[in-house]
């Protein structure tokens, strides 16, 4: 319960929620009560919606083939083989985050940022396939040291109209490292190279920086042998 406090997002962002918790308080309870208990009732679900819980996935900890989902949610597209995708990326994973899901979004493996690409739109719901394209959205593109490129994408939803993006150009992001999230109900793409098996099925939960989403197979024997030769 500590750690809910502790490491909750609502004091750095979302400071605007408390101080509005906090007048609706105080005027319901000095003049009509109704306001107080929602202002309690805002409190409360935002204190639930900008929880952060620390996560950690081992296997991508000891194995940098290793890809973890960058978000909670269900599963609600698995494309591959796509040709409608930008070049370098055949395959791509669809998450949905519903308003109940923890909603940072994290660093699928670790590199160096290489790109942020922000690209306003629609506002459209976002399980639909084409808010992937359609809607708001934020890219950032991350090379691991092997020169190995996968992009993820932040979709803002119907009620979702903040993307929140903490990273910039040039920073290394190790894997399952907070970048940023997206306010109340979203969509997260990630958008892979053909090397990477995919190992999340469709309509599955899954819970970012913890659940492997996949792995790199072509190349992953050489680079598992060039990090020892490193060491």
């Amino acid at each position: 319960m500590i750690a809910v406090l502790t490491n909750n997002l609502l004091w750095t962002n979302g400071l605007g929620i408390v101080i509005a918790s906090i007048v609706l308080f105080l005027f319901g309870m000095a003049k009509w009560k109704f306001f107080a208990y929602f202002g309690l009732f805002l409190f409360l679900f935002s204190l639930y919606f900008f929880r952060n819980p620390v996560r950690e996935c081992l296997q991508a900890k000891n194995n940098p083939t290793i890809l973890v989902c960058p978000a909670d949610g269900k599963v609600v597209d698995i494309q591959k083989n796509a040709s409608d995708l930008p070049e370098g990326y055949v395959q791509k994973v669809s998450i949905f985050l519903s308003v109940f899901d923890v909603h940072v979004n994290r660093t699928p493996i670790t590199g160096v940022v290489k790109q942020v690409v922000y690209k306003a739109g629609k506002f459209m719901m976002a399980f639909l396939p084409k808010s992937s394209e359609l809607n708001e959205r934020n890219d950032i593109v991350i090379e691991d040291k092997y020169g190995r490129n996968i992009l993820v994408r932040q979709i803002a939803g119907t009620i979702a109209r903040k993307i929140c993006c903490w990273t910039q150009k040039g920073q290394l992001l190790r894997s399952g490292d907070i970048y940023g999230m997206i306010k109340f109900g979203s969509r997260v793409d990630i958008l892979l190279p053909k090397n990477v098996d995919i190992q999340v099925s469709k309509n599955q939960q899954v819970y970012g920086g913890q659940t492997v989403l996949g792995k790199f197979v072509l190349d992953s024997l050489n680079s598992v042998e060039e990090e020892k030769n490193e060491a």
